[in-house]
């Protein structure tokens, strides 16, 4: 009888390895971007004027508010410290952005239910909340045959009430080596058109990389990126580029106590190979980003901005404006940018 049990115990654990190993090959060898894409049941809104209203804004999968630190940033935490904290989280964030409407949305690090957000769909609650936008989200990182327990399933999500036209995906550069040597990080940029005062804009969502060796492939997807814009402005369309782009975007010097140990992924954004007459939009006055190499106390943690847009030549800011949250939610803050096309470029 002992036998027979150690027996069906030792198939059991077999299976369980080599369901693992399939997991893992399944996960590495995969090159497809997942997407969810929503029409909203709302038509479309024709905005009553030339503005365009768009917000950006990282997530952090909920999972990044104050309590946190994160070991790849020096921290000690992987996960968040409790299913709690990434409710309370993810509440203060639905709460901000109703509290926030604008026309387009571009979210970065939102995340369906799994192992980065003990398992709390992120991604569909804010879906819930936005349900007079379109949602489009896909993958940049995601896992293959896994339980939603320790299941990867992360990326950006731009939501949209201009258009319920699905976005278009542009791949990017990555990075040689995938994450933990078996998960690849697809890199991509959402590209959504949409009609403003009867003008064509194309308005894209970013996440540029994090982690790179001296920001190598950072420099290479920022490149990418210009060369994509370009293209699209001289087939007439007004362009805007927002998210997060992991490099600096203008000098700050908000007080902090963090050494130089925390900065190692902190890149200067390319200023001077910016395309003649594009600029960089955001406000200098409210940090964006964080770091994490401990929970966050105000004044203790560097803090910088590397959230914003880039905009083209034919573009006026009307207003730019950062919402300074704390860091409760998230390891970002999000700003709210207005924005028309001028009349004579």
């Amino acid at each position: 009888m002992v036998k027979r049990v150690l027996n069906g115990i030792l198939i059991l654990l077999v299976l369980m390895v080599a369901y693992l190993g399939v997991a893992i090959a399944a996960t590495y060898f995969n090159k497809d971007i997942r997407t969810v894409f929503r029409k909203s049941d709302t038509p479309p809104v024709n905005p009553a004027g030339p503005e365009l209203r768009v917000m950006s804004w990282n997530l952090g999968y909920a999972g990044l508010g104050e309590e946190s630190d994160f070991k790849a940033d020096g921290g000690q935490m992987l996960l968040p410290p409790s299913k709690a904290v990434v409710e309370k989280n993810l509440d203060g964030i639905t709460a901000t952005l109703t509290e926030n409407p604008v026309d387009i949305y571009l979210l970065q690090e939102t995340a369906g239910a799994g192992l980065l957000n003990r398992s709390i769909d992120v991604r569909d609650r804010v879906a819930s909340t936005l349900s007079d936008w379109s949602m489009f989200f896909s993958s940049d990182i995601g896992s293959k045959l896994l339980p939603t327990p320790v299941r990867l399933d992360h990326g950006p999500a731009t939501f949209n009430r201009l258009s319920n036209t699905k976005p278009e995906i542009i791949r990017l550069p990555s990075e040689p080596e995938p994450i933990m040597g078996f998960i690849p990080r697809h890199y991509h940029v959402q590209v959504s058109d949409v009609i403003v005062a009867g003008q064509a804009w194309s308005v894209i969502n970013l996440h540029l990389a994090a982690f790179d060796e001296g920001g190598d492939t950072r420099f290479e997807q920022v490149n990418a990126v210009f060369e994509l814009a370009q293209k699209l402005h001289a087939k007439g369309k007004t362009v805007v580029i927002g998210g997060d782009w992991n490099m600096r975007l203008t000098d700050t010097d908000f007080p902090s106590t963090s050494t130089e140990d925390a900065l190692f992924w902190i890149h200067d954004f390319p200023k001077d190979k910016l395309p003649k007459g594009w600029k960089l939009v955001f406000d200098e006055t409210v940090p964006t980003v964080r770091t994490n190499e401990r929970p966050f106390k105000t004044d203790e943690n560097y803090r910088t901005i590397i959230d914003g847009l880039l905009v083209s030549p034919d573009v006026d800011v009307v207003s730019v404006k950062g919402i300074d949250l704390g860091f409760q939610y998230t390891d970002h803050q999000p700003a709210v940018f207005t924005l028309k096309k001028r009349t004579n470029p």
